[in-house]
């Protein structure tokens, strides 16, 4: 995770100083204990694709991008995950009065949620593996062409507020503000799980400063 939390501080490969490294440690700690890490996946197996979208669950999602990144999937998991309440007002706090560790924390929230994500996404991969299958990288509303609007379709396919206590704004920012939804393809060729080839696929890579290199 530190690696992820350096990425995103803006550091890339180089090493952080010894007094951020101490700040990263300490924000690292506190997040692990104030955390409230839920998240649900359901599995889908009605997965069609179209050249400007996909239906999944009953429901259209309008997106070149994402039928693109379903390619050659027969199949494809829907995922909600949060870090909880705490974990925004904990950030909250310190941008009153320490903003330097509020940007470390923000930045460690950040490497969590993904990690939170992988994790869901290996347990997708464990559940289908046996049965000769692959899942894609997630893909997200806001990657792409695929609108944030879908944030809220997402959640309501989910019951997400009522099962984790998930939901989004009128502008469709999610809150708690740590929190993902994504869909990942199962395909039975091989594409690996994780996150190291999202940013391959995304839209947003040629101008995105957070792209893993």
């Amino acid at each position: 995770m530190r690696e992820e939390v350096l990425r995103y501080l803006g550091y890339g490969k180089s090493p952080a100083s010894d007094s951020v490294s101490l700040i990263i440690d300490e924000c690292e700690r506190e997040l692990s204990s104030l955390a409230t890490v839920r998240y649900i996946y359901r599995i889908f197996d009605d997965l069609v694709l179209f050249k400007d979208g996909i239906r999944l669950g009953g429901v259209e999602f309008k997106s070149r991008d994402l039928s693109r990144h379903l390619s050659g999937c027969e199949r494809a998991a829907v995922l909600c995950a949060t870090l909880g309440s705490d974990a925004d007002m904990a950030r909250l706090k310190l941008e009153r009065f320490d903003m330097s560790r509020a940007v470390v924390m923000d930045a460690a929230q950040n490497a969590y949620i993904e990690q939170v994500c992988d994790g869901a996404c290996a347990q997708i991969l464990k559940r289908v593996r046996d049965e000769g299958f692959n899942i894609t990288s997630r893909f997200s509303p806001g990657y792409g062409d695929m609108p944030l609007s879908y944030q809220s379709v997402i959640l309501s396919m989910m019951d997400a507020q009522k099962r984790i206590g998930l939901t989004c704004s009128d502008t469709y920012m999610l809150t708690p503000q740590k929190s993902v939804t994504a869909i990942a393809g199962i395909t039975k060729a091989f594409q690996n799980c994780g996150v190291s080839s999202s940013c391959e696929r995304c839209a947003a890579r040629d101008m995105c400063r957070y792209r893993r290199r």
